[in-house]
């Protein structure tokens, strides 16, 4: 799995990322990085080594969208575009669609392409 490095991440999300378990460090088990913007936060967690990631967004206390077990993780790559733009997007091995986007900057946003079953 190809993944930025840990300190790339921690600025893309402004903060170091929490652990599951005090025990594991990075790159071994799940990290979560968390970013809020306005009303937003976006909650990213990574287990480098297992190559499974999860998205969740929330509105206030609120979460209204989740993406769990997104696995296995080719490869993350994060975006620095033009302007104001900062985000990351994720590929999943032996899926032909579009990676999974996040924005972080200037607003938080999730965006993938849904296929149906069956369909390539």
């Amino acid at each position: 799995m190809e993944i930025p490095e840990l300190a790339d991440l921690i600025w893309l999300f402004e903060d170091e990322p929490t652990r599951q378990f005090d025990d594991l460090v990075w790159p071994v088990g799940l990290h979560s990085f968390h970013l809020t913007r306005g009303a937003q936060t976006v909650r990213f967690s990574l287990d480098p080594v297992a190559g499974e990631a999860y998205v969740s967004i929330y509105t206030g206390e609120q979460e209204h969208t989740h993406l769990g077990r997104l696995r296995p993780v080719d490869r993350l790559s994060i975006d620095r575009g033009p302007a104001d733009y900062e985000g990351l997007r994720l590929w999943l091995q032996d899926l032909t669609n579009e990676p999974v986007t996040l924005q972080t900057k200037p607003q938080i946003r999730l965006s993938w392409d849904v296929k149906s079953p069956g369909t390539w």
